[in-house]
């Protein structure tokens, strides 16, 4: 399904000051990773929404209202995913771009990220349905 104008969902963060407030730290790569792709797969976004910095930001209404305009855009169950676009930035910060795919549908993901010593971090996502929305982030 194609839409006149791409769905866009962007968060920015701003880093935590104390480590306690546990939104968008994970515990490595791995663990991130894991989420977001059944983020994905379950095609259940306010879970991905809430842990990544939009806890603060959205009413439950609003949330929901992301949920199903997102399900709209992607109606069927991913079946694919790669991380086709990897850049390491220095200072342990790097950035990524995610596609998730089933037959011609395709979903988009932009993550900046940071290694940290004590977690891993995403300061900052992206999800489209455009590529080139998330291409002009690098």
């Amino acid at each position: 399904m194609r839409f006149a104008a791409p769905f866009l969902f962007s968060m920015c963060l701003m880093a935590p000051a104390a480590h306690a407030q546990q939104d968008s730290f994970f515990q490595s790569y791995d663990d991130y990773a894991a989420f977001v792709d059944k983020s994905f797969f379950t095609r259940d976004f306010v879970p991905l929404i809430l842990r990544l910095g939009g806890r603060d930001e959205y009413t439950p209404e609003q949330l929901a209202k992301n949920n199903a305009d997102l399900n709209r855009a992607w109606p069927r169950p991913f079946e694919q995913v790669t991380v086709f676009r990897r850049e390491d930035l220095g200072g342990g910060f790097s950035q990524e771009a995610r596609a998730y795919w089933t037959g011609a549908q395709y979903a988009y993901f932009y993550a900046l990220l940071h290694q940290r010593d004590d977690a891993f971090v995403v300061i900052s996502f992206r999800l489209n349905t455009s590529s080139k929305a998330i291409m002009e982030r690098f």
